[in-house]
This record gives C-alpha cells, sequence and structure tokens, in this order.
C-alpha cells in the first residue's frame, strides 16, 4: 500500500512539474518576446537538474526516477534556449559626452 501512495505521489509530482513548463513555453512561442525572464535563472535551474540528475545516477539507478529527473531536464533546457533566443539584447549605455558651454 505505501509503495502505491509514493508512486501515485511521483506520478502526480511528474505531472504538475511538466504542467508548469508548458505554459511558460507557449508564451515564450507567441510572444517572441523573453525580456522579462531571467537568462541566469533558468542556466541555474539546468545546472540544478544536471547535478540532480547525475545524483540520481549513482545513487539511486531506478528507470522511473532517472526518466523524471532526464524529462525535467530536457524541459529546464528547453525553456532557458527558448529564453535565450527570445532576449532582445540590451543596449549598452555608454558614457555621453556633455557640450560643454562657453562662460563669457
Amino acid at each position: 500500500m505505501r509503495s502505491v501512495v509514493a508512486l501515485s505521489l511521483l506520478f502526480l509530482y511528474t505531472v504538475c512539474e511538466y504542467a508548469a513548463y508548458v505554459p511558460q513555453m507557449v508564451k515564450l512561442i507567441k510572444t517572441k518576446s523573453a525580456d522579462d525572464l531571467s537568462i541566469t535563472s533558468w542556466l541555474t535551474w539546468v545546472l540544478a537538474g544536471v547535478c540532480y540528475l547525475l545524483y540520481i545516477l549513482l545513487e539511486c539507478p531506478e528507470a522511473g526516477v532517472i526518466f523524471v529527473a532526464s524529462m525535467n531536464l530536457i524541459f529546464l533546457i528547453t525553456v532557458s534556449v527558448l529564453t535565450a533566443y527570445y532576449q532582445k539584447p540590451q543596449k549598452r549605455v555608454g558614457k555621453t559626452r556633455k557640450k560643454r558651454r562657453l562662460v563669457r
């Protein structure tokens, strides 16, 4: 009974996690804009996903858990790539030259 509950919770977690990425991907593709998103944040999530997958592979090599961690990493990479692709390059504000007034 306990393993059925655990597997049900893992399934629910997986569905919720994957469903959470879909609206972000749809919005990125639809608006073709990622100006409000932080690429640094998404790349940090990718790094965390890689670390988690490596941990799973080393400590708990079960097919179901590896699949969940791998799919999570795929979604993270997808959102990161879309964010980087649709972000407009920021204009760098250079030093502006002030016109000097001649005082007479």
